[in-house]
């Protein structure tokens, strides 16, 4: 089951890499989801990797709360994701959904498709296939905003998508 700590914006890898060295145990793994898009240097574009949930990393375990109490002892600024005061695993819609997208490397490939009127069609890519709620396409920064959910809510998330052709 995965579940979702929240840390320092900016610190997520470095909280990764401590605890895989530090507290991990077998069968689990720490990770941060990571997104390629497209970015412009120097006038010519160059494929990033960025965090797809700023200020969280997720936590692969069937005994969170043994994880937590390691968690407690390395004595990062750490906070693992609660309702109604349990700390309880992201839906595992959600979790289905992620896997698929990130893939066994936890990272959102990039993404090209084409626009017919107002529809998008995905040809390549994490996205391939995807049908949904797509809130923005911004084309000219190479990018796509859907609405996720995570832990019941939705979030925002802007993924690399290039638009190849407009029908």
């Amino acid at each position: 089951m995965w579940y979702v700590m929240q840390v320092y914006t900016g610190q997520e890898q470095k909280v990764c890499e401590q605890c895989r060295s530090r507290i991990m145990e077998e069968g689990e793994d720490v990770f941060v989801l990571l997104a390629e898009r497209m970015t412009r240097v120097r006038g010519e574009w160059k494929r990033i990797t960025g965090r797809l949930f700023p200020g969280y990393v997720f936590v692969e375990t069937g005994e969170i709360e043994g994880f937590f109490m390691r968690l407690k002892g390395m004595g990062a600024m750490t906070k693992v994701l609660c309702t109604g005061g349990e700390m309880t695993p992201i839906y595992p819609e959600e979790e289905e959904r992620l896997r698929l997208l990130g893939g066994g490397e936890h990272i959102v490939r990039y993404s090209e498709g084409y626009l017919e009127g107002e529809e998008l069609t995905v040809i390549s890519g994490a996205l391939k296939g995807y049908k949904g709620a797509v809130k923005k396409i911004l084309r000219h920064q190479r990018l796509v905003v859907l609405e996720m959910p995570l832990m019941g809510q939705g979030v925002e998330v802007a993924l690399g998508l290039g638009v190849v052709r407009r029908g």
